[in-house]
C-alpha cells in the first residue's frame, strides 16, 4: 500500500503490491515476497515461501495496515518506559529500528492492538470482533495466523 498526502492534504491509499499474488503451480508451489518495512511479517526472509506461508505473511501485513488505519495517529499517554509514544508512528526507515519494529520484535503488536483498543470509544461488540482481527492476523507465530481472508473480512464487516 503506498500512503500519502495529496496536494491538498487528502490522504491517498493505493494498492501497490498483493505480496504472494503470483503464478504459482499450486498450494505447493512457492513465491519470493517483497520486505516493505515494517509491515512485513517477523519471519520475512529473502528465499522462497510455500503459498499457504505467503498468505499467512500477507495476513500479518494486512493486520498492521489496519492497526494503522485505526489508530495511526491516535494520542496517547506516556507512562514507564514500556510506553507507547505521544502518537503511534508506522513510519519506515532506512536506518535503525522503528519503534514499531521493537514491539514487532519483542512481540507486543497484540498488546499494542489491546491498548488502543481499550482507548476508543467503540461499542463493545466492534471492539471485540476487532481484538479477534488482530489476534488472528498480527500473531507473530505464523501457526497461530488465520489465511482465511472470509473470516478476516467478516468481522470486519458491519453486516452480520
Amino acid at each position: 500500500m503506498l500512503v500519502f498526502k495529496d496536494a491538498t492534504r487528502k490522504t491517498i491509499v493505493k494498492v501497490c503490491d498483493f505480496g504472494y499474488s503470483t503464478l504459482a503451480a499450486s498450494e505447493g508451489g512457492s513465491v519470493l515476497l517483497p520486505k516493505s518495512r515494517p509491515w512485513n511479517a517477523p519471519e520475512h526472509h529473502f528465499g522462497e515461501f510455500k503459498v499457504s506461508a505467503a498468505k499467512k505473511a500477507d495476513v500479518y501485513s494486512f493486520g498492521m495496515l489496519c492497526l494503522w488505519l485505526l489508530f495511526g495517529s491516535v494520542r496517547v499517554a506516556q507512562n514507564g518506559t514500556d510506553s507507547m509514544p505521544e502518537f503511534v508512528s508506522f513510519d519506515a526507515s532506512t536506518g535503525p529500528r522503528t519503534w514499531l519494529e521493537c514491539l514487532k520484535d519483542e512481540d507486543k503488536l497484540q498488546n499494542l492492538a489491546t491498548q488502543l483498543l481499550a482507548l476508543t470509544e467503540l461499542n463493545t461488540e466492534l471492539s471485540i470482533r476487532l481484538k479477534g482481527f488482530f489476534d488472528l492476523t498480527i500473531q507473530s507465530n505464523p501457526e497461530k495466523r488465520t489465511s482465511d481472508l472470509g473470516k478476516l473480512l467478516h468481522l470486519l464487516s458491519n453486516e452480520r
